[in-house]
């Protein structure tokens, strides 16, 4: 959600931060999760994103946008179009080998929320969302499973991508997943 603030007069600005951040102002989309308590005291350092969408482009720029995120929290992360690029043929035997050569210890997987489905017509008033998944890459076991509903006032795809990435790393800080 975005804020804007009036500065009326000097000195006002800090004010108004304080206000905006009390007030909720800067906020993320809504999430939930369900966690595996198997893995509660796991913590990752190396992340594999992998946006599975039909669209190349917008999986580019959801798998980007994710790692650069994570990078900058400290994070390794590669891509899996940089893993396993689409040049080559792809299946999920291959998508998984990858994730191995990789060295990645934990796999993001983003899928679009189907918006046409009853529930997310009923339930979310068909604002698309998306369903976030982190994966073990040793045991290959779901470590979180989250929906995640998409910010309705981000118009542009780098807007969703970006407020996406924020909310994945703001998920996996919140269940203490980064080491």
């Amino acid at each position: 959600m975005r804020c804007l603030i009036a500065l009326l007069k000097p000195g006002a600005w800090l004010g108004g931060l304080l206000l905006l951040g009390l007030a909720g102002c800067v906020t993320r989309p809504p999430a939930d999760a369900m966690l595996d308590p198997a893995f509660e005291d796991t913590r990752y350092d190396g992340f594999l994103v992998y946006a599975a969408f039909d669209d190349l482009g917008a999986e580019a720029r959801f798998e980007r946008e994710s790692c650069k995120r994570l990078i900058a929290t400290g994070h390794a992360c590669t891509t899996l179009l940089a893993a396993a690029p689409p040049t080559r043929a792809q299946n999920a035997r291959s998508r998984h080998e990858a994730s191995r050569r990789s060295g990645a210890q934990a796999i993001i997987v983003i899928e679009l929320a189907d918006p046409d489905t009853a529930s997310r017509r009923l339930l979310a008033g068909r604002v698309p969302g998306f369903e976030v998944t982190l994966i073990d890459n040793e045991s290959q076991q779901v470590v979180l499973a989250a929906a995640v509903s998409a910010d309705p006032h981000d118009a542009t795809l780098a807007e969703r991508a970006h407020t996406l990435a924020d909310s994945i790393v703001a998920l996996l800080e919140d269940h203490a997943f980064l080491r």
